[in-house]
């Protein structure tokens, strides 16, 4: 049995009790404290970060009473179970834990779990339990004075000396903001017998072709006090049948379970098959009394990477391979979806993973610079079949890993590996994120004999834990990498890569055509949020990209600079703040995309792109595909496109040679026809065509070659015509895209003269958008609230566009002719060119949630 002691405790500053003494709820920290008393302004609004900070340097006590329930009690003193556990899943971060005066101990981990026996502790009724913590600014000021460990710029100095989520710190994209508290359950627990340790699935998949997978069941006891346990293992398949095995301990700590699954319905990504799960729940019995229980889902499915070398040369392949099929993994960086934990949800971020599902992920990456998320983040990916690359939580540093911090990461891998280990979704392990690159590259100033440590940790230490508690699962020391030793770590042609020239170098978007990567896990570029979200945190006289709210809320160095740099070298000057916004995220989504076109172009030799970033931590502006308040930039609606899995593309790399390519996802044949068109900027056609072609399964191939002579574009003309193209399969267009000879900036447009209408097909309405002439990235946006619509920022070639919305987030009983007019569209044309128009900066705009 166990109880939670979350809810309502007391909050105290240790130091000076008269000056902050409030209610706080647990899980929760003193920012999310302070704020809910009404004594913290909001540090996301102007320039609050920079008063806010400096909350961290007081140390404070969480306090709350509690009485023991009667059926954990006995009539003698608390017989009622052989004893009594106290079990913090989370506190953030250097802290005390004091019951009824007795120290039980301290934490040092944000990371990890800690556990103490209270038998002859607690009392029946009255026991005060005081949780203090101490100042993460303190505890790292005073280790980095003794000994300056490097960490990456934007950051406050010395945060490598803590094992707290080091985006807490600041970050390029984050404030710095380093809260403490309980940020997850506190738990007192009876023991009756033994708890559950531990539970470790593996699957053995040698007969899988058969429809036939084993299974063996690891199940480990902790905190034993009887000598007649046994457990018992239920599996629930989706079909309804259910399977079960039992065995005793036998004065051991583990029992193996051993199950013969039939008709085996296998787990696969998103859009390579289904996510069937099987239930399982592990039994815990001292006689015939049930002592602890364990339950959660499971897949069957195999998942390695393979890295085969090549046949020439001395690279090799990063693939990841499911069942035996060798996918193209689409995705981003997901980082942690606010500054203020509490903040979190599992709906939220449930909401915040329908949404990559809804853009064609198949992966997200879990980034080193933050914390492990809750269990309720990996079932919505077990449910959603987006596989998760796994970092530790190590990012851009130096670390000192002398004998108590690593017996302290030991325990923070072990907490961690057992939690998810059996998760479906999970794909692989990854040291750290850029420390072995960044000893090879960036010649950053710390003593080399660090470098040891940097070895110890990632290239022995973890793997040991992990060889121990799941050598299944693959381990990578470090994104990017070729496997470690401080060996090619930035090579394109193994391992992972990290591709920063585009952006951070102010290398023109056709460097992405230099490169063919094995597998990109990071690459960007940056945006404006929407005027809804940045009016959010600015006032009217803040709306000018460098003031100095905006350039607070800008954390990139140099960032607005190397914004304006590229709007330079593609877009016409935006003379207005929302077309500044809107010119940003269209060469956001532009740059994303013409990398990921390229690399699906070049699959087998290329097999991943995962974009930094999908996700803000707070209203920002970012690399993010979707920001704060869950609202789409035109990187999300863009790469629900890129990501599909037909995908046409044009290589325009020579431009009197285009070619037409078709990269599939698919694991079978089709047939489908290519259809392209040359058009003059009002949309009429210069020249068209049609080609019947058969797409090959899990392939990547060029269909057709445009030249001068069969699109009737001379050289002359490519300021004022382009391709667009389209592939069809049985009616049903699967992808299309548009190709310019030249940049927006230089391409003449005509006026597109864009009309809004809406009709109602029951649950939704469908919004039809026209053009009289090309309409390059038309945006759709409701002047008041938020939804999603099936399709935006698209081009229109003189002609029509259906879209659909929901009416779920509607104003209720509105009519077509209000919908229309609450629709704006603007395309680029709308967006940029010195128009007389207004916009209501104005307006406050509330947060709502934008999924249909």
């Amino acid at each position: 049995m166990k109880i939670s002691l979350g809810g309502v405790w007391t909050l105290t500053d240790i130091n000076e009790p008269e000056k902050l003494n409030i209610s706080a709820k647990v899980p929760g920290s003193l920012y999310s404290a302070m704020l809910d008393a009404g004594l913290m302004a909001d540090p996301y609004y102007r320039e609050n970060e920079f008063i806010s900070t400096d909350i961290s340097d007081r140390d404070v006590c969480f306090e709350r009473s509690f009485d023991v329930p009667e059926e954990m009690q006995g009539s003698d003193r608390l017989q009622g179970a052989d004893r009594l556990l106290l079990d913090f899943k989370g506190i953030d971060t250097i802290a005390e834990v004091v019951l009824n005066g007795t120290v039980l101990g301290s934490t040092a981990n944000m990371h990890r779990e800690y556990v103490y026996d209270v038998t002859d502790i607690v009392m029946p009724a009255g026991n005060v339990l005081k949780v203090n913590i101490f100042s993460p600014l303190r505890y790292i000021r005073e280790k980095n004075e003794k000994e300056p460990l490097w960490g990456v710029a934007s950051t406050v100095a010395g945060f490598p000396h803590i094992r707290k989520a080091h985006y807490m710190y600041g970050w390029d994209w984050g404030p710095k903001l380093p809260d403490m508290g309980i940020w997850r359950d506190v738990f007192l627990r009876s023991v009756k017998g033994g708890v559950i340790d531990g539970v470790y699935v593996r699957q053995e998949h040698s007969r899988a072709d058969e429809g036939v997978v084993t299974l063996s069941v690891e199940v480990t006891a902790g905190h034993i006090c009887s000598e007649s346990l046994s457990a018992k293992a239920v599996i629930t398949c989706p079909d309804g049948n259910v399977l079960e095995a039992a065995a005793k301990f036998n004065g051991g700590r583990k029992v193996t379970l051993e199950f013969t699954v039939e008709n085996a319905q296998l787990w696969y990504p998103r859009g390579y098959g289904e996510q069937p799960l099987y239930a399982l729940a592990v039994t815990l019995y001292d006689g015939d009394i049930e002592a602890d229980c364990h339950r959660e889902n499971i897949g069957l499915r195999t998942v390695y990477v393979s890295q085969t070398p090549d046949a020439e040369g001395d690279g090799r392949e990063f693939a990841f391979v499911v069942n035996g099929i060798k996918i193209f993994a689409m995705g981003a960086n997901y980082i942690p979806e606010d500054q203020i934990i509490s903040r979190c949800s599992p709906d939220k971020t449930a909401r915040l993973l329908k949404q990559c599902a809804m853009a064609n992920f198949n992966m997200i990456r879990v980034w080193g610079g933050g914390f492990y998320p809750d269990d309720s983040f990996y079932d919505a990916c077990d449910r959603l079949g987006l596989l998760v690359w796994q970092d530790f939580m190590f990012a851009c540093a130096v670390y000192r890993a002398d004998v108590e911090f690593c017996a302290n990461v030991k325990q923070e891998i072990i907490d961690n590996v057992k939690r998810l280990r059996n998760h479906p979704s999970l794909a692989m392990w990854c040291g750290n994120n850029e420390i072995e690159s960044m000893w090879q590259y960036w010649g950053i100033d710390a003593d080399p004999e660090y470098k040891k440590d940097y070895l110890r940790l990632f290239e022995a230490l973890i793997p040991k834990v992990l060889d121990f508690y799941d050598p299944v699962t693959f381990y990578h020391p470090s994104s990017p990498s070729s496997g470690g030793g401080f060996i090619d770590s930035g090579a394109n042609n193994k391992g992972d890569s990290h591709y920063w020239a585009v952006w951070h170098s102010l290398r023109p978007f056709t460097d992405y055509y230099s490169y063919k990567f094995r597998f990109c896990s990071e690459y960007g570029f940056e945006s404006i949020p929407s005027i809804k979200t940045v009016r959010r945190f600015a006032e009217k006289e803040d709306l000018n990209l460098m003031s100095p709210v905006m350039e607070a809320h800008q954390k990139c160095e140099a960032g607005n600079e190397k914004i304006m740099y590229y709007l330079a070298q593609m877009s016409h000057y935006p003379y207005t703040f929302k077309g500044l916004i809107y010119a940003t995220q269209m060469v956001q989504s532009d740059a994303v995309r013409l990398n990921v076109e390229h690399m699906r172009r070049n699959r087998g030799e290329c097999m991943g792109s995962l974009y930094w970033q999908v996700n803000d931590s707070n209203p920002v502006i970012s690399w993010s595909s979707i920001d704060y308040y869950h609202r789409w930039k035109a990187l999300h609606y863009a790469a629900k496109k890129f990501y599909a899995p037909v995908l046409i593309s044009a290589d325009g790399e020579d431009k009197d040679n285009i070619r037409l390519n078709i990269s599939s996802e698919r694991r079978e044949e089709f047939s489908a026809v290519i259809r392209w068109r040359s058009r003059m900027n009002t949309g009429e056609v210069i020249m068209q065509g049609m080609e019947d072609v058969t797409v090959k399964p899990l392939s990547a191939e060029d269909f057709i070659t445009l030249t001068p002579e069969n699109t009737g574009i001379s050289p002359d003309m490519r300021d004022k015509a382009y391709i667009e193209f389209t592939v069809i399969e049985k009616g049903v267009r699967l992808s299309s895209g548009t190709f310019m000879f030249v940049q927006p900036k230089s391409f003449r447009f005509a006026d597109p003269e864009l009309k809004i209408a809406a009709v109602d097909m029951g649950r939704k309405f469908k919004i039809v958008v026209s053009a009289k002439a090309f309409a390059k990235s038309v945006c759709l946006e409701l002047r008041d609230g938020d939804c999603l619509f099936s399709d935006n920022w698209f081009d229109l070639h003189g002609d029509t566009a259906g879209v659909y919305v929901s009416k779920a987030k509607l104003p209720a009983g509105i009519t077509c002719e209000e919908l229309a007019k609450s629709i704006r569209a603007v395309s680029y044309y709308d967006a940029v060119y010195p128009h007389d128009v207004v916009y209501p900066h104005d307006v406050v705009y509330p947060h709502t949630a934008c999924v249909n």
